[in-house]
C-alpha cells in the first residue's frame, strides 16, 4: 500500500497489464512516463494513464499532428475515382488525347514550320534580284513568310491511321 492508502504493485504486475517487460516499465517511471509509488512498486491507476497519455502522445507525432479523417479520406477517393472515369469518358469522346500522340503532332508541326521559313530564300531570291528599293524587297520577303505561314492553316493535326 502506498502512503495515501492505495494498493501498489509490483513491476512484473504493471508489466503484465501494459503487456510490457519489467525492464520496460522501470525505463518509463524512470522517463517520468508512469509514476513510481514506492521502490519497485506502482499504483495501478496512474501507471495505466501515465501509460495511455505516452502512447496517444507519441501516436500524434507520429501520425503528422493528427489522427486519420476516415471521411475526409473517403471523400479523397471518390473524387480520385470520378476524375479517373471523367478521363476516360473524355478520351472515349476524342476530347483528349495522349501524350505522345500530341508530341508527335508537334513535331510534325515544327517540322513543316522549318521547312516552309528555310525555303523562303529560294523562293525569293529571284523575286528580289536587281532590286533596290528596301521597302520592296522587304515587301516581297513578308509577302513569302505570310504564304509559308499560311500554308500551316491546311497542315493536318489528325494522326494516320497507322500511326495509332
Amino acid at each position: 500500500m502506498s502512503k495515501a492508502g492505495t494498493p501498489t504493485y509490483p513491476a512484473s504486475t504493471i508489466a503484465k497489464l501494459l503487456m510490457l517487460t519489467d525492464r520496460r516499465v522501470q525505463q518509463l517511471a524512470k522517463d517520468g512516463i508512469i509514476p513510481k509509488a514506492e521502490r519497485g512498486r506502482y499504483e495501478l491507476a496512474p501507471c495505466v494513464q501515465g501509460y495511455i497519455r505516452f502512447l496517444q502522445d507519441r501516436n500524434v507525432t507520429a501520425g503528422a499532428g493528427s489522427p486519420i479523417d476516415y471521411a475526409a479520406e473517403k471523400a479523397k477517393k471518390l473524387k480520385a475515382e470520378r476524375q479517373r472515369v471523367e478521363l476516360e469518358l473524355s478520351r472515349a469522346q476524342g476530347e483528349v488525347v495522349p501524350l505522345a500522340q500530341l508530341e508527335r503532332a508537334l513535331a510534325n508541326v515544327f517540322a513543316e514550320v522549318k521547312t516552309n521559313i528555310r525555303s523562303v530564300p529560294s523562293r525569293v531570291a529571284t523575286a528580289i534580284l536587281g532590286e533596290e528599293s528596301e521597302t520592296r524587297i522587304k515587301a516581297v520577303i513578308l509577302k513569302e513568310i505570310d504564304q509559308a505561314l499560311e500554308s500551316l492553316g491546311d497542315f493536318d493535326l489528325e494522326p494516320d491511321d497507322d500511326d495509332e
